[in-house]
């Protein structure tokens, strides 16, 4: 019996995942799954130099990081190979590893499709509901002193500073009130009488 198709699209600057952490991924998803080919987005040689030989020796494809991964939390291209899968139809599965973006036009479009669409992250997102399923991603596999959040903090603001009312020089007072438009008049009016 042949196993179901399946692509992972892992931009993997959103999940920093080890490449030993990785291949566990991959390997359990084997289970279930035929891996077709891997995609990695955001990959540095330099940065992610321990997915180098793991990428060579499989023939898998990368994408240097996208300025519109800075604007959009996801990167573009990714999106657009998931629209290329579905319209392909070639796959009963796409896995993917993205960043805190809205994606839920590329999942709705992936499952009307008939393609199964998997979550791959440490913590299920705002938007894990939409997907087909979640595949959690163990701690341990992540980059020594990196924990993925599963959304952004909450940004705490410091309560604004009360500011005590600073007592004026009693001659600044004084020229206030010489200078106020009644004490003039009072001035004019009494130098009349």
């Amino acid at each position: 019996m042949n196993k179901p198709k399946m692509i992972v699209l892992a931009d993997i600057a959103s999940l920093r995942v080890t490449c030993n952490g990785f291949k566990q991924i991959v390997k359990n998803l084997e289970a279930k799954y035929e891996i077709v080919t891997c995609k990695f987005y955001s990959y540095v040689a330099k940065r992610n130099r321990d997915f180098n030989e793991y990428i060579a020796a499989n023939g898998y494809e990368t994408n240097l990081p996208s300025a519109s991964r800075r604007r959009n939390k996801l990167d573009t291209r990714q999106v657009m190979e998931a629209v290329n899968i579905a319209n392909a139809a070639k796959v009963d599965a796409v896995a993917l590893i993205t960043g805190e973006g809205d994606i839920l036009p590329v999942v709705d479009l992936l499952k009307s499709k008939g393609i199964d669409c998997y979550d791959v992250n440490v913590y299920e997102g705002k938007y894990t509901y939409a997907y087909t399923g979640f595949i959690a991603v163990p701690t341990s596999a992540l980059r020594e002193g990196y924990a993925a959040p599963a959304t952004k903090p909450a940004v705490k603001k410091a309560p604004k500073a009360i500011v005590t009312p600073v007592r004026e020089n009693e001659y600044v007072q004084e020229a206030k009130r010489i200078t106020s438009r009644n004490a003039i008049f009072d001035k004019y009016r009494q130098a009349k009488k």
